[in-house]
C-alpha cells in the first residue's frame, strides 16, 4: 500500500526503486549500505520500512498533516500483521 499525492499519482511508493528514486545521492548509498548486508526477510522488511517514512517525510515537506494521514493505513496494517503473528 503507498500514499498517493491528490492528484493521484504516487508520491513515494514502497519498493526500493520507489525509496531510491526518492533519496538524495548521499541517502541512496546510505539506503543501499543498510539494506545490502541484510539477508533475514524481516529485517529486510523494517529497513525498506524504516527508508520508506524517510522518504515520504521528505515527500511531504511540511504537510505533516498528510504525511501522517499517507503512513497511516500502512504503519495500522503492519502494527495488525505482527500482532497476528
Amino acid at each position: 500500500m503507498t500514499a498517493t499525492a491528490e492528484s493521484g499519482t504516487l508520491r513515494v511508493p514502497r519498493s526500493i526503486n520507489g525509496i531510491e528514486q526518492a533519496l538524495t545521492y548521499e541517502e541512496r548509498a546510505r539506503f543501499y549500505g543498510e539494506l545490502g548486508p541484510v539477508e533475514d526477510p524481516v529485517e529486510r522488511e523494517a529497513v525498506i520500512g524504516a527508508w520508506w517514512l524517510r522518504a515520504m517525510s521528505a515527500a511531504y515537506g511540511s504537510d505533516r498533516a498528510g504525511f501522517r494521514a499517507a503512513v497511516a493505513p500502512v504503519l495500522v496494517a503492519g502494527r495488525a500483521e505482527r500482532a497476528a503473528a
